[in-house]
């Protein structure tokens, strides 16, 4: 494996990392973030206060993984030439500068802090290795801004997922109750008969 593959394939294992870090503090740093909104941004009920649920961000975070995970895996086929794979480099690069300028912002942790300059040391090492190997620059603005509608995306499907998943749970749960309730009654219904013949 030479330095472009480590390159390529170290976007896809510092997602992982990263991402995984933000599994466990996303919720409590999205109450945060979402909170600080203005008033007149019209958020679904609850958001506000209590921020994405743990489904949405489990699914959330999923879905973002097919971006940079993809992304890595273009890298990794085209030898680092693929626009996909060096914007995206590039995007999580200057992510990781964006969740410790959020840090500063509140004076405190913020999800993804920790593990911030490992997304940063390694998009940086990794930008050098292709310019150092000859590999064709084709980084844009326009590049790394596409991974915004990606971001808003991830969330907006994360949200209807979760939604379909809390209904289906909640349906589950009120058939459940239902045939509790049933069963209840019937064995009610037993134990008068049962009491009316021994009479």
């Amino acid at each position: 494996m030479n330095k472009i593959d480590l390159a390529a394939g170290g976007l896809a294992l510092c997602y992982l990392v990263h991402d995984g870090e933000e599994l466990l503090t996303y919720r409590e740093s999205s109450r945060w973030a979402l909170g600080r909104l203005p008033e007149g941004v019209a958020l679904p009920a609850g958001l506000r206060e209590h921020g994405w649920s743990q489904r949405h961000i489990n699914i959330g975070v999923g879905l973002m993984g097919l971006n940079w995970v993809g992304a890595a895996l273009a890298g990794l086929r085209s030898g680092g030439r693929s626009a996909w794979f060096q914007n995206a480099l590039a995007a999580w690069t200057l992510h990781g500068f964006g969740h410790l300028g959020l840090c500063l912002l509140r004076r405190g942790y913020v999800c993804g802090a920790v593990t911030a300059p490992l997304v940063i040391g390694h998009g940086v090492w990794a930008l050098r290795v292709l310019r150092e190997e000859g590999v064709p620059r084709r980084v844009s603005a326009a590049g790394m801004a596409a991974t915004l509608p990606v971001l808003v995306a991830a969330h907006a499907g994360a949200e209807v997922i979760a939604r379909l998943l809390d209904r289906a749970d909640a349906a589950g749960e009120s058939a459940g109750s239902s045939e509790a309730d049933g069963s209840n009654g019937s064995d009610g219904r037993a134990d008068a008969a049962r009491d009316e013949g021994g009479r």
